[in-house]
């Protein structure tokens, strides 16, 4: 039986060895055995901007604006303070705490009619009409609402 040869200096156990590289020699990675495939480009166009000309934009605002003047005046339409001369009211309060309202003279509803409005806190401007029953006094914010007011006619 012979036996192996003993390892020398150079070889090393795992057999023959590089001499290492000099302190000085720089150190460079690895090249690779294999690029990756290049990605192909294709330019893309921008999306098309979906502007609103500035006509539509105008159209739209007061569009929007008008539908909320609408609002508001069907809102106010049985509001006091919307009243004039020839309306037609209704208390469904009581006379010393009255709710009163505008509503459409043709209704079984209208009590009063309306003879003059006073926009200020003067009462004394509805004792001219003849036709008076009732003042009623409505106070909101710093401004004060007088309704004179006459029979159903």
């Amino acid at each position: 039986m012979s036996t192996p040869p003993l390892p020398d200096a150079a070889t090393g156990p795992a057999g023959p060895q590089a001499a290492p590289a000099p302190a000085h020699a720089p150190q460079y990675a690895p090249e690779f055995a294999f690029a990756p495939p290049p990605i192909p480009f294709e330019p893309v166009e921008a999306p098309k901007s979906r502007r609103i000309p500035g006509i539509l934009k105008i159209g739209a605002m007061v569009v929007v604006i008008a539908a909320a003047l609408a609002v508001a005046a069907y809102v106010s339409r049985d509001n006091p303070a919307a009243a004039k001369a020839g309306d037609c009211a209704h208390n469904a309060g009581t006379d010393s705490k009255p709710d009163m309202s505008l509503v459409d003279c043709g209704s079984a509803n209208a009590e009063f009619t309306v003879l003059k409005v006073v926009h200020g806190a003067n009462e004394k401007e509805c004792e001219t009409e003849q036709a008076l029953v009732a003042t009623y006094v409505e106070t909101r914010r710093s401004s004060t609402l007088v309704l004179c007011l006459g029979e159903r006619r």
